[in-house]
């Protein structure tokens, strides 16, 4: 019996040791991800230091298109509050249109993601307001307004707009 416990302890160590093991590296690479998309951003953003309107485009496409919104839409939020890089650094200081432009193409990049994934959308918003940035919050609310408005008039309106009244009354006609 103590061998047979014995083995059991033994095995499940093993199960639950590899389990371990495998969560790390993925809490590692979601890390490296992130960084890898700030730095990215921050490539975008200084090559885009001369035209904010092509940077917001550049932004709200980038993060629309992304496979993961939310953790593109958290590396514009680290690129546009605190740059890593000098030359970010620098553009991000001398140009604050650049940042309202970025808060902007995130603002864009909400509404489009909102159509198909809501719930991501309600999270890159709360990831926009917990950064207390009141230049990239105001900057996104109004663009993220401006490119809802612009959907519901494409698309027919608000919903249930365009559809036909039922016409069958409460009550029936004629009693049983």
């Amino acid at each position: 019996m103590k061998k047979l416990m014995t083995a059991v302890f033994v095995a499940g160590t093993m199960v639950f040791g590899a389990a371990a093991l495998v969560v790390t590296p993925v809490v590692a690479q979601e890390e490296a991800s992130l960084q890898s998309l700030e730095e990215f951003v921050e490539q975008m953003l200084v090559e885009n230091a001369d035209d904010p309107a092509a940077f917001e485009e550049a932004i709200a496409n980038f993060v629309a298109g992304s496979a993961d919104p939310e953790l593109a839409n958290e590396a514009v939020i680290n690129a546009l509050t605190n740059p890593k890089s000098d030359a970010a650094k620098i553009a991000v200081q001398n140009n604050t249109a650049l940042k309202e432009a970025g808060a902007r193409g995130l603002g864009r990049a909400i509404a489009i993601v909102g159509v198909t994934n809501p719930t991501a959308a309600a999270n890159m918003q709360a990831q926009i307001e917990a950064s207390n940035d009141t230049t990239l919050v105001s900057s996104a609310n109004e663009a993220n307004a401006t490119q809802t408005a612009s959907i519901r008039s494409s698309t027919g309106g608000d919903e249930g707009a365009g559809q036909q009244e039922d016409s069958t009354p409460e009550t029936p006609v004629s009693p049983n």
